[in-house]
């Protein structure tokens, strides 16, 4: 028997190998070409070539057919006719515009394309190194505007599509991952990405109704293909650095500061003073104190390992996907941490194909406290280094009468320092998607998607034991230690069925798709708070001890529910590849808004001509300037995304009014009213037209795009303040539909890649995106809003001058502030000033602020005379957040197993209100104060120092005000890749090795620590107060597969 089964298996091995087909490809010069799909013609059986472009295939017919083919190539159809080995050169395909792109609800050739829609591929984003799908965005499609919300690890960028979509609810786009649609940016590893597609226009963004509002990106992750499995990791470790920061003062340049403050704040006054709290502290002349040496930690470690496997036979394709991302933080007690698996499945049988997506995602992250950066400038260079390890804070100082001060600002920094700030988030995605080919051309297919995820964040608020030179414990003002523990839920499900036909008869091609859509949202939040920890070991909600009749334990579960449904129609027409049309409706209804309100219509309709296809473009012409598409579209998108139950009057319940006295007090449940219903608020609606063309020459070797559009945002919903008097708690609000809304603007985008006969390649693209952005319309009395963006009035104080503002005429969270003309630097300057506003407010030194004219006195309804006061009706426009135009370039060249990629951006033209700088000046501990005007300097543009609580330095003026133009060199990859044959001899298909450079230089007169301020959007863009800043980074990696 043993001799038998032998004997057999030899046989069959025998006939394996017989039947065993195997071969090189390779492209146009002769390299070896990864990725081509080898099919046996009339099956789905197949196979791919790896990374050296081998393929081996069973192929039991020896007359059958193999079908080679790859994006960017021609497919060629070879016969075996009893071969064994087939080695084939590919041809480029000169039709490249037919790269099928995705658009919403399936796919279309680029040519046949009549929207506004930019890719990128999964290649380009790995080439990026970014941990985001907004790093991978950034300057590779115009139009699509990309800023960093903060150098936090595992912060997301902010993306807006052509503008600001709305200044109440979000501008962030709709994400589509696999058909199934996220609020937010999905978390993705870069990894499990084939590619990323934007719908721009509304036109291609309608077809997703009321979620289209902001545009679409659609994500598609990696397939499998069939073929054998194969194997491939990509590990990389780096270290990342804070490339710039705020000059602070040393010890000198402090004192030297302090004795002008002195003076300039009473000429009879002497800095004896100054050097008593110095005196009485022997260490104070050697501390030379930064606190950033404590705050920042440099050569931050940053890694990412990742681990796929894909293949498939007999119909069924799979790829499966591990990652794992760590990012220590710049910044003290920050970081992140995620982990991921993917598994994406396809089964085809006959009519019946069945796609299984499923995902895990597991995030840790710890934050840093928002203040500790603008906190640390209360330390002054003298006091004595605080180590955040240290359990315990005596102070230096012998004297009595300054010791408090200085001891209260090293305990509430260590108190930061100490702070613990932990989330943890559990995410499954899941999507299963079947489609049944009815007949030809007919397709019925049904999805149902959503994602669960569970998530906890603890704050801890630690004892912290402060004590005199003479051993004094010392209570901290304003603060106690606590815990806080927060715990939220969120289950989101769409279920989408749709019917989708295609017709071609002669030259005439019909599409018509129909889909119902179901969707909901239902999310859950658990707080919980209580105060005075009995010990740092015990950091539970029951470790703590808080009266509840003081008032600062707190604890609420708040859930939330809305649930949206739209049906879509949608037909496309292309005769001949010349003549296209596509035209959609979409009618969504919503349960954020009353009945009479719920539904709303939202059609489109695009059309094109391909010059290029007609008769008369000759072949002569054609072979130069092969593609000359023209397109134009006009659609209406929606926008839902406001404060959840804004129809409907909202009650909170709580127990905090206490009856009796002493001992007897009695907490009793009461009901508040905190908000109140419209049920007249309607859709907030988006109509915008879009024109562009695309041009191809030499082959598509030279390719150019260019687009115009306008944008007009109708029914603005925005919190409208009402009068307290109605018992809606502090500030209540009611939302209204009260403005309207401009963007228009051009984008352009041009890509040369070159080929050549010797192994060297290289390519250049570049795009170019300008928007230009107006408040047409403010509906009732008050024609400004002023939004949270804001700088401290004044050292100490809780008041906020708010700088970014909504007015009728200027761009969304445009800056208006006070308007300075120099210094008074002399003293006839000075009288004529202080005579100007009949009192003596200003002094050599001070700034000339300006009176704006704020009166009309011939009544002729222009204003032109000041009030002869400072005040916010003297503030001016100057400028905002948001660049003028932004520009990306991408370079990459490629020779003999050598590769190298540089990527540029910049954004000119926007302003930046340097926060941090306003805060240094204030508490007297930036660098310019050594340089402020005194009368031996009068040629200085910092104004004399007398105190943070100075007008000079106030918020609100245009001092801090800076260019915030940048050119940043964001990504510079240097790769090796292994010869073929060294590959073979180590039984791998790839080996590369790479070095990569992440924002290694940036070019900029912004004097902060990097100008790209993004923060949250709208209402603080562009102010730089406290933000974590973007680091630069620099990373080895290896790649290898087999």
């Amino acid at each position: 028997m043993l001799l038998l089964a032998i004997t057999l298996s030899l046989k069959v091995s025998a006939q394996q190998n017989q039947n065993l087909i195997s071969g090189t490809i390779v492209d146009e010069n002769d390299q070896p070409l990864p990725g081509v799909n080898v099919v046996i013609g009339g099956t789905s059986k197949g196979t791919i070539t790896d990374f050296s472009g081998n393929f081996k295939l069973q192929v039991f017919n020896s007359k059958a057919t193999l079908e080679f083919s790859s994006i960017g190539y021609e497919t060629q159809t070879i016969p075996l006719n009893g071969k064994k080995v087939i080695n084939l050169k590919m041809e480029l395909d000169v039709k490249a515009l037919d790269e099928v792109v995705v658009i919403g609800y399936g796919e279309q050739k680029k040519k046949e394309v009549t929207g506004a829609v930019g890719r990128v591929s999964g290649e380009e984003i790995l080439n990026v190194s970014t941990s985001d799908v907004g790093g991978a965005l950034q300057g590779q499609i115009a139009g699509v505007n990309v800023q960093a919300s903060s150098g936090q690890p595992g912060a997301t960028a902010n993306i807006m599509i052509r503008g600001l979509s709305s200044v109440t609810g979000s501008s962030t786009p709709l994400y589509v991952v696999d058909g199934v649609p996220f609020d937010g940016d999905p978390g993705l590893s870069p990894y499990e990405i084939e590619s990323i597609d934007v719908l721009k226009d509304a036109a291609s963004a309608a077809i997703y109704g009321t979620r289209g509002a902001s545009g679409v990106i659609l994500i598609t992750t990696k397939k499998g293909s069939e073929g054998e499995m194969k194997i491939n990791f990509d590990g990389y470790y780096g270290v990342q650095k804070i490339t710039n920061g705020v000059h602070l003062m040393n010890f000198e340049e402090y004192l030297y500061a302090e004795m002008l403050r002195i003076e300039n704040t009473d000429p009879n006054a002497h800095s004896e003073n100054l050097w008593l709290p110095i005196s009485e502290n022997p260490s104070a002349f050697t501390n030379n104190t930064n606190m950033a040496d404590v705050i920042f930690q440099d050569n931050a470690a940053i890694q990412n390992y990742n681990l796929t496997a894909s293949g498939g036979r007999d119909g069924l394709r799979y790829n499966v996907n591990a990652n794992y991302f760590s990012q220590d933080g710049s910044v003290i007690n920050s970081g992140f941490e995620r982990m991921s698996l993917r598994a994406n499945n396809t089964y085809k049988k006959k009519k019946f194909t069945l796609s299984t997506n499923l995902s895990l995602k597991r995030e840790k992250r710890s934050y840093t406290p928002q203040t500790l950066l603008t906190d640390a400038y209360k330390y002054k260079p003298y006091q004595q280094l605080i180590d955040p390890n240290q359990e315990t804070i005596i102070s230096q100082s012998d004297l009595i009468s300054t010791e408090d001060n200085d001891i209260q600002n090293m305990s509430f920094l260590m108190s930061k320092l100490k702070r613990q700030d932990q989330s943890v988030i559990n995410q499954m995605n899941y999507n299963l998607k079947l489609d049944y080919d009815i007949v030809k051309g007919l397709k019925l297919s049904s999805r149902f998607g959503g994602s669960i995820t569970e998530g906890t964040r603890e704050v801890i608020e630690p004892i912290i034991k402060s004590y005199t030179a003479q051993g004094k414990e010392v209570t901290i003002r304003n603060y106690r230690s606590g815990v806080r523990n927060v715990s939220s839920t969120r289950d989101n499900w769409s279920w989408e069925n749709s019917i989708n036909y295609t017709k071609k008869i002669g030259g005439h091609q019909f599409k018509v798709l129909g889909v119902l859509s179901l969707e909901s949202y239902n999310y859950g939040t658990f707080y919980g708070q209580k105060k005075d920890l009995v010990s740092n070991e015990i950091t539970v909600l029951n470790g703590a001890t808080s009266d509840p009749l003081a008032g600062n334990d707190v604890g609420f579960n708040q859930p939330k529910t809305n649930n949206l449904i739209g049906m879509l129609g949608r037909f496309q027409y292309n005769y001949k590849g010349r003549y296209l049309l596509s035209a959609s409706v979409r009618r969504d209804g919503s349960s954020k808004f009353s009945e009479a309100h719920r539904w709303g219509v939202f059609p489109s309709l695009s059309v094109g001509w391909n010059v290029s296809e007609e008769a008369f473009w000759g072949d002569g012409l054609k072979n130069k300037f092969n593609v000359f598409k023209i397109r134009g579209s006009h659609g209406t998108t929606g926008n839902q995304n406001f404060l959840d139950y804004s129809n409907a009057t909202a009650i909170f319940l709580n127990k905090d009014y206490a009856y009796g006295t002493g001992t007897n007090e009695n907490l009793q449940v009461g009901a508040t009213q905190v908000n109140f219903a419209n049920v007249n608020v309607q859709w907030e609606t988006t109509v915008q037209s879009n024109i562009g063309i695309d041009l191809g020459f030499f082959n598509n070797k030279l390719t150019f795009t260019a687009d115009v559009y306008n944008t007009d945002k109708q029914d603005m919903l925005f919190p409208v303040l009402i009068p307290a008097s109605t018992g809606g708690g502090i500030n209540p609000t009611v939302v209204l539909n009260v403005g309207n809304m401009n963007n228009k603007g051009v984008e352009l985008t041009a890509n040369y890649k070159h080929v050549g006969k010797k192994g060297f390649s290289w390519n250049v693209g570049g795009t170019f995106s300008k928007n230009e952005n107006v408040i047409t319309k403010m509906a009732g009395a008050n024609k400004v809003a002023y939004l949270n963006g804001s700088v401290a009035v004044a050292v100490g104080s809780n008041a906020q001058d708010k700088l970014s503002v909504l007015k009728e005429g200027y761009e969304a969270g445009a800056f208006f502030l006070i308007e300075s003309d120099g210094i008074l630097s002399t003293q006839e300057e000075v009288d004529a000033y202080n005579e100007y506003f009949g009192a003596a407010i200003a002094k050599l030194g001070d700034l000339k602020l300006v009176d704006q004219p704020t009166i009309d006195t011939n009544g002729d309804g222009i204003p032109d005379s000041g009030d002869k006061q400072i005040d916010d009706d003297d503030r001016v426009y100057a400028g905002s957040g948001m660049p003028d135009f932004e520009a990306g370039l991408n370079l990459g060249a490629s020779y003999k197993g050598f590769d190298l990629a540089v990527q540029f951006y910049g954004a000119f033209g926007g302003e930046v209100i340097n926060g941090n700088k306003a805060f240094a000046y204030q508490e007297g501990v930036h660098k310019d104060l050594g340089y402020q005007w005194t009368e031996q300097n009068t040629s200085t543009n910092v104004p004399a120092y007398r105190g943070g609580g100075h007008e000079n330095y106030r918020g609100r003026n245009d001092i801090y005000l800076e260019d915030g133009s940048f050119v940043r060199l964001r990504n510079v990859t240097l790769g090796y890749m292994l010869p073929e044959s060294l590959n073979k001899k180590m039984g791998i298909s790839k080996f590369r090795i790479y070095a990569t450079a992440i924002n290694p230089l940036t070019i900029t007169n912004y004097t902060g620590y990097d100008p790209e301020v993004g923060n949250n959007g709208l209402s603080s863009r562009g102010i730089d107060r406290g933000t974590y800043p973007v680091t630069a980074s620099y990373r080895l990696g290896l790649q290898f597969g087999f």
